[in-house]
């Protein structure tokens, strides 16, 4: 025994009374702690009760034991024993690189308590109830065994944290033959219900884990298995549901706490989540800003297409840093008292509040105020190009930033990290509003990505382990002049700057918190807060060598975003096969889906793929044209359309009863469905009906033809965007961006003109010429040169053939 540490003897019923620690039974991955209490002016030990789980330890070494140990029978030489073992307990870092060591539990950790003090324990924090559906289906019966078996309301608590659910658990209530029910699908182990503290609050965070065969869902989707997931109000668990989607047999998850429903269903399940109602502390916010804008526009008014960034992967990547960061631990001074504890610095979670960036944005983010802002986008020596919103460059002169944020009362900002090249004019513009530091690049120099990437990374996980400005800076450019991925790194380095150049930038921005060893709950694993999610998983990647279609994609889109005068809800792209008309709809799709839509409100359906699959079902002729062929495919193609549609709007229109933003519609390849004839007139009148009973639905169509041609749809008008081909600049263009290699001068000597720049000796070549501009051609002959070269090309008739040995 150690000194100091006094174990006097507890009888039973202290035990019973002060610990309730045989109030339930304990599984096997609950484990005690000990902590010595000052109460009442006498020191004594207190077992905390095993069920209150402080954060999801893999492993506690040799403090785990059941509670069948501690029985009416125990004495002082167990509780000697058990004092010795749980000395240390082993706290491993999942989120980071070895970067957190073994951290040793000190005995000596006194609190002072009083008679003030409540027992907490048994208030419930989730609870989860019988679903409606399966208590519409279930007889008396059954119900009055659910509820002898305590599962018609499962409450967790910090007595109760730990609920295991599967086959056992329903097999002699539902057992019978003529039950709906079959429990016999289940596995032993269906799922976990597990409650665990929070290390930044006292709440009791409530997970549900897959541990079956056949999956459980939450709000309809099926999760992943052995993974975490955390469970909000509102939420429905589905252990087993019919084809339809209706609950057989799960529960509805009710906070008792609140009555608000959480409209954001499984994706913010699935998200590393934020507990509800915290409120977000403004020296501990990093605001971030991205402007994307499609087009801009010159004195003339004539538009001109704005270099694409990727601001995705930069947003991943800063999100990466700071996940990282938040799972770190260093340890402080050690203390030279012995029954002092040690401390240790722990990294504070950030709050990211991420936008795109318009000039109602960037007010509301100075007005509520962030410590630190990083901007993404172009400028030049005078402007900042944000985005109007719906597509177009919004310059602001760098003499209104002082107006943006003087608009906002005095803000807390104190760093601005603007990730654009030659951003300097721009880094000097907030040096005069007062910022007092300023992360830039030099004036006339380009950034490669690689570099970029390594200075934003290092840079943000310096920052967030609590290092100072003026250390997060020379860390982040070492580790930009030591990558082997950036060429000169020495001299690459250097063209990143901190401004102002002589100006004090010690100030450490995010400190970290100084907390005791002592502590386990701070100690623990670190639930992260969930980050905005600007960008949605669903939605199809853009086509690789998407180019020369900016000012389209900007009108279309423009259509769709415009909310006043002329609402647009139906948009028809149209064009001859192979013009690339899908690939604008993916473009349009990915920029205009995240901006009007909450997530899940997009949908693309691939018509041209439907028809494609009931065509190898009933034959190549299926499509042909005959008396009988294409009234049935029609009917089938539209079926299979409208399943999937009806689909969508069921699964979206909760979120959209709360969001209160637009659902947006992809019909890819119609042209099966735009066919002359009575069929053409039924997809007219169902596109016709669909947006009349969905006010907020918004379609878009990719076909040959437009729909509305010979006859207008009823109540609803059509916008027709028809896709020309390319010049043939655009064509070379498009070329050099597709071709896995660089092509050769001495490959292309058939080129007709003899310019110095190789894009117009491109676009003379005839083998590109005989494309005639149409993008699925170029693509083609993108496939080819990757095995020939061009002058190995022959033309015939206007159709590109490779050379016969």
């Amino acid at each position: 025994m150690h000194s100091g540490l006094q174990v006097p003897i507890i009888t039973n019923k202290s035990i019973h009374e002060q610990l309730i620690l045989l109030s339930t039974p304990t599984v096997e991955s609950d484990s005690l702690f000990l902590k010595t209490n000052t109460f009442s002016g006498k020191r004594q030990t207190d077992l905390v009760c095993p069920s209150i789980r402080q954060y999801p330890f893999e492993d506690l070494g040799n403090g785990r034991m059941s509670a069948g140990s501690c029985t009416s029978s125990s004495n002082v030489n167990d509780l000697e024993e058990m004092s010795n073992s749980l000395e240390k307990i082993e706290v491993t870092n999942e989120g980071s690189q070895a970067r957190m060591e073994m951290l040793a539990v000190a005995e000596a950790n006194t609190q002072e308590c009083s008679q003030l003090w409540t027992d907490k324990s048994n208030t419930c924090s989730l609870r989860l109830r019988l679903h409606p559906d399966m208590q519409s289906s279930i007889t008396s019966k059954e119900r009055a065994l659910l509820e002898k078996k305590g599962l018609v309301q499962i409450e967790i608590h910090r007595l109760n944290s730990r609920k295991s659910l599967g086959r056992d658990d329903f097999l002699d209530i539902f057992g019978t033959s003529h039950s709906k029910i079959q429990p016999i699908k289940l596995s032993r182990t269906h799922c976990v219900i597990e409650g665990y503290t929070q290390r930044d609050h006292d709440d009791l965070g409530v997970y549900v884990t897959d541990k079956s065969t056949n999956g459980v869902r939450i709000d309809g989707v099926l999760i992943h298995k052995n993974k975490k997931y955390r469970l909000y109000d509102g939420q429905t668990i589905s252990l087993l549901s019919n084809c339809t989607g209706t609950v057989l047999l799960g529960y509805l998850v009710e906070d008792p706490r609140r009555n608000s429903y959480n409209p954001h269903g499984l994706a913010r399940a699935c998200s590393t989540p934020q507990p509800k109602g915290d409120r977000i502390v403004q020296d501990y916010t990093l605001g971030v800003l991205f402007s994307t804008p499609l087009v801009g526009k010159d004195t003339n008014g004539k538009y001109h297409p704005i270099a694409e960034l990727d601001v995705k992967r930069e947003y991943n990547i800063l999100k990466q840093s700071l996940s990282e960061a938040a799972h770190c631990v260093l340890r402080a001074t050690q203390s030279e008292e012995p029954t002092k504890p040690d401390e240790y610095q722990v990294s504070r979670q950030i709050h990211v509040d991420a936008k795109f960036a318009s000039t109602e944005s960037f007010r509301v983010m100075v007005t509520i105020g962030c410590r630190a802002l990083h901007l993404s986008g172009h400028g030049d020596e005078k402007h900042l190009y944000f985005e109007d919103g719906l597509g177009l460059v919004h310059p602001i002169p760098h003499t209104s930033l002082k107006e943006l944020f003087s608009a906002g009362g005095k803000a807390p900002l104190r760093l601005v990290f603007v990730s654009a090249c030659s951003s300097a004019p721009l880094a000097n513009a907030f040096v005069s509003c007062g910022i007092p530091h300023v992360i830039a690049v030099r004036t006339t120099q380009r950034i490669e990505d690689h570099a970029a990437i390594e200075f934003t990374r290092s840079f943000y996980l310096a920052l967030a382990t609590g290092k100072s400005v003026q250390n997060s800076f020379a860390i982040a450019q070492e580790a930009v002049s030591k990558s082997p991925n950036v060429k000169g790194p020495a001299e690459v380095a250097l063209k990143f700057l901190l401004l102002p150049e002589n100006g004090d930038h010690s100030e450490i921005i995010f400190p970290p918190l100084k907390v005791q060893a002592s502590d386990p709950m701070k100690m623990g694993p670190l639930e992260l807060r969930k980050y905005p999610k600007l960008w949605f998983d669903g939605l199809p990647a853009i086509c690789q060598g998407f180019c020369n279609r900016a000012i389209e994609v900007y009108k279309i889109c423009l259509a769709l975003l415009l909310k006043q005068q002329r609402i647009t809800r139906l948009v028809t792209i149209s064009g001859e096969e192979g013009i690339g008309k899908t690939a604008v709809a993916y473009a349009v799709v990915n920029y205009v889906g995240p901006r009007m839509t909450v997530e899940g409100g997009v949908k693309v359906i691939s018509v041209a793929q439907i028809a494609e699959e009931l065509c190898d079902q009933h034959g190549t002729e299926y499509f042909s044209g005959g008396t009988h062929g294409v009234p049935v495919s029609f009917g089938n193609v539209l079926k299979a359309v409208k399943e999937l549609i009806i689909q969508h709007l069921q699964q979206s229109r909760v979120q959209f009863m709360y969001g209160g933003k637009s659902n947006l519609l992809v019909l890819d390849g119609c042209d099966c469905l735009t066919k002359v004839g009575v069929h053409r007139q039924r997809f007219r009148r169902y596109l016709s009906d669909l947006l009349t009973n969905n006010p907020a639905l918004k379609i878009v169509i990719t076909a040959r033809t437009s729909i509305t041609d010979d006859e207008a749809l009823t109540g609803v008008g059509e916008r027709v965007f028809k896709l020309t081909r390319f010049s043939p600049k655009m064509s070379a263009q498009m070329l050099l961006g597709l071709v896995n290699r660089s092509i050769r001068m001495n490959e292309i000597k058939r080129c007709q003109s003899t310019a110095s720049d190789k894009i117009e000796l491109l676009a003379s070549h005839p083998v590109l010429i005989a494309t005639d501009g149409i993008p699925k051609r170029i693509a083609n002959l993108a496939a080819k040169l990757s095995s020939v070269s061009m002058d190995e090309i022959s033309v015939v008739d206007n159709v590109e053939t490779p050379d016969k040995a």
